[in-house]
């Protein structure tokens, strides 16, 4: 007879850069977004910083700032929206924490050359 053993091994850690990453990738995946931009929020003690997105862990919630470049003929509020779904829904399923907040700022438009 097999018994499972149901405790903890030990412990699991996401590193804060990683939940950045899967933001940033989830976030330039979408259509009309041309590149996360860059960050225009100063820095603070308690948000960790990766080029243009931040976020802030508050223990196994996460809560998100992105700064996104749009390209022209698209709707920013529309890429904005589908940049939030994505990027919360990435993070939750790749990572297990619960996204809190997605806050997308439109930091510029991409025009064609």
């Amino acid at each position: 007879m097999e018994t499972k053993n149901t405790r903890p091994v030990g412990s699991i850690k996401v590193s804060d850069s990683v939940i950045l990453k899967i933001a940033e990738v989830a976030a330039t995946e979408i259509d009309g977004v041309d590149a996360v931009g860059q960050q225009l929020a100063p820095a603070s003690a308690k948000t960790k910083m990766f080029g243009a997105v931040r976020c802030r862990l508050n223990g196994e919630s996460v809560s998100l700032a992105l700064d996104i470049v749009v390209l022209d003929g698209f709707n920013a509020v529309n890429v904005a929206e589908s940049v939030q779904k994505s990027v919360k829904s990435a993070v939750q399923s790749m990572t297990g924490f619960t996204v809190t907040r997605v806050d997308v700022n439109v930091a510029g438009i991409k025009f064609k050359q």
